[in-house]
């Protein structure tokens, strides 16, 4: 009894001591705290209940939905998915005209716009936000969001990681007093799995893409990190990225309408910041090449309009919802107002030729700009306890112009091919292909082919599992010719397609998302078959002795490879690999290029 109270008590005060041991808040009194319902009003969110200091659990949210979504007819609740642990992810459909279905909302007028919250669980701003917008819309005077737009919104996400919940999840978050876990039951990160698509989450949210086609994708997150005095921070692939027009869009259009918004409502806007020191922004604010593993990247090869929300996570939950609802509000009306822009930006991403593709963006040579920036001051101080110099947050607003560093810069671009090919052993790949919506078309009898493939000549594997995966963290390759047998249920991909790009980045080796790198076919470096010295002594001097110009070969390699001159096994190993029964599959990626 005495350990448990003991354990309880540490608990409690750990939790006072985090809480306490936050940077300075400064003071916030925002024109949008009007949003929040009157604790008579029957459609009060649980949230709201605590005055956004809480958020509710898995079953009171689905219970508040269902209860809302019986009571107009203006909104449907459909099951896009089950989690690793049974859960079900569930989406609210709302649309004035009750188009329901994706093929009624294909044939409406009005733009569709995909939301969702807590793809990672403890940053669960936008579930609240968009359960006090539906409230608002069905029985809050807002229905008029729905003459302009139809909605799809996804409360939780991670469910299982949403129910992972403690007060002890996230030490540097100002709230919910009880927050969920980053990650789902496996441990995987939904925002790192859009292109491999390992996790329930994930695998919904592409189908509800494929399925439904939205106009525009918000994915709401809190950030980490450094303190600032933004509150809504966001961003889209605005440059080094796959649709250009759709970025032009949302920069010269849909972020002044929005960030005005959130000024007007008494919020501050801002970009996604990334401290280039990792510690305050005195080096410069990071615009990172965000690889399409990620939500809103993955949005932009597929030229679907997507913003990534960061709101500030040293800044209080009711702040955070509240400019969550602002922005998405502002979202709505932003889009329908200039739909039309929208769909031309889509139109002209996708008919974009697809000649050569850049994989692999490194940072520029020199800042592109720089920015004004409303920071927050800070000191540095020597620790006591450690000796390392450690940032203070002084919680006093200060003015700076800090360098924009920007990771738009090409590094590696690859042709485009024909089409690719892969053969029907590796199902599991041809099955995510077919997740991801790309076109396929599937072999019913074998056939036989010329394709290019790429060889791995050297390469290096990372030290640690990344997301699950050993990855290929560094590597070399050749081409080579090679005509092969296809079985039946081999696929080809062909890169002339809507998804083409996405096709080229998942097969393509120098692509940071590929298959290869993720780490797919990790089998192909191993070998299996070998052979024995008694074999391999009296079939080199036969090899030496009928062959000149492979005895010329072995004679330099020795003279200009001392290591390989006092490697009997690397003597033999290449004498293996120049006789016809080495395994001619060795290193060779599985991914067939077809030019012609």
């Amino acid at each position: 009894m005495k350990i448990r109270l003991l354990f309880l008590f540490l608990l409690a005060s750990a939790k006072a001591s985090a809480q306490a041991v936050l940077p300075p808040l400064l003071p916030w009194n925002g024109k949008s705290e009007s949003l929040i319902a009157d604790p008579s009003n029957p459609w009060i969110t649980p949230g709201e209940l605590s005055d956004l200091t809480e958020s509710p659990d898995y079953d009171e949210t689905m219970a508040w939905c269902e209860k809302l979504v019986e009571a107009t007819p203006v909104f449907a609740m459909n099951q896009i998915g089950k989690s690793e642990q049974g859960r079900a992810i569930q989406m609210i459909i709302a649309s004035a005209d009750q188009d329901f279905t994706a093929a009624e909302l294909a044939q409406s007028p009005k733009p569709l716009i995909l939301f969702h919250g807590g793809i990672h669980a403890g940053e669960i701003d936008g579930k609240d936000a968009g359960m006090m917008l539906l409230r608002d819309i069905a029985f809050g005077g807002k229905r008029e969001l729905l003459n302009e737009a139809n909605l799809l919104f996804i409360p939780i996400l991670n469910v299982d990681g949403h129910e992972r919940a403690s007060e002890f999840s996230r030490v540097n978050q100002r709230g919910p007093k009880i927050m969920g876990w980053r990650t789902n039951a496996r441990n995987l990160n939904l925002n790192r799995d859009f292109t491999k698509i390992e996790t329930a989450g994930a695998k919904a949210v592409i189908e509800v893409i494929n399925a439904y086609d939205p106009d525009l994708y918000v994915d709401v997150h809190v950030t980490d990190g450094a303190d600032y005095q933004y509150d809504v921070t966001y961003g889209y692939v605005k440059t080094g990225g796959y649709s250009p027009a759709i970025s032009e869009f949302l920069s010269q259009i849909f972020q002044p309408e929005v960030d005005q918004a959130l000024k007007d409502w008494g919020h501050i806007p801002g970009p996604l910041l990334f401290a280039a020191n990792n510690e305050d922004f005195s080096e410069g604010n990071v615009a990172f090449s965000f690889s399409p593993r990620f939500s809103h990247t993955y949005g932009d090869i597929r030229h679907l309009p997507s913003i990534l929300i960061e709101n500030h996570s040293l800044k209080p939950f009711k702040q955070r919802v509240l400019g969550t609802y602002i922005f998405l509000e502002q979202a709505i009306w932003t889009i329908a107002d200039h739909f039309g822009e929208v769909q031309e930006a889509v139109k002209k991403d996708k008919a974009q030729a697809k000649e050569s593709l850049t994989v692999k963006y490194a940072f520029r040579d020199a800042p592109a700009d720089t920015m004004e920036f409303k920071g927050i001051a800070s000191r540095k101080e020597t620790s006591t306890i450690t000796g390392n110099d450690y940032v203070i947050w002084e919680g006093k607003s200060i003015t700076q112009q800090v360098p924009s560093l920007l990771m738009d810069k090409p590094a590696y671009d690859v042709s485009v091919p024909k089409a690719y090919w892969i053969s029907s052993e590796w199902g599991n790949l041809i099955d995510k292909l077919k997740t991801h919506g790309i076109e396929l078309e599937i072999l019913s009898s074998p056939k036989s082919i010329t394709l290019e493939f790429p060889k791995v000549t050297t390469y290096k594997m990372g030290t640690q599992p990344y997301e699950g995966k050993m990855r290929v963290q560094s590597f070399e390759l050749e081409k080579e010719s090679r005509t092969i047998t296809l079985p039946a249920g081999s696929a080809r991909i062909k890169t002339d397609q809507a998804l083409g790009e996405l096709a080229v980045i998942l097969m393509e080796p120098e692509s940071v998302d590929s298959f290869f790198q993720w780490g797919y076919f990790n089998t192909i470096f191993s070998q299996t078959e070998y052979m024995e010295t008694y074999i391999m002594e009296p079939l080199i001097a036969q090899m030496l002795q009928e062959n000149p110009e492979l005895k010329s070969r072995f004679e330099e390699k020795k003279a200009t490879d001392p290591e390989f001159a006092k490697s009997p096994r690397a003597m033999y190993q290449w004498f293996y690999s120049q006789t016809p029964y080495f395994d001619q599959n060795w290193k060779v990626i599985p991914v067939g290029r077809e030019w012609d």
